[in-house]
């Protein structure tokens, strides 16, 4: 089973938003997910890298205001 964990880059400070997520599901602006454990976290944001290899994680990254 793949599990992998999410992150926030928020300029300088990386934040951990959620572990051991099994499913993603894009809605608007954003992002729902689901742990394998059922735990559900909407974050509106758009992505900046999945590594699936390595350390098995997605960086996040705020939208930016106009």
């Amino acid at each position: 089973m793949c599990l992998i964990n999410v992150y926030m880059n928020s300029g300088n400070e990386k934040k951990e938003i959620m572990k051991d997520v099994a499913r993603i599901e894009a809605e608007g602006r954003g992002f729902w997910f689901i742990s394998m454990f059922g735990e559900k976290r909407f974050v509106e944001s758009r992505i900046q890298t999945i590594d699936f290899m390595d350390d098995h994680f997605i960086m996040l990254r705020e939208w930016e205001s106009n």
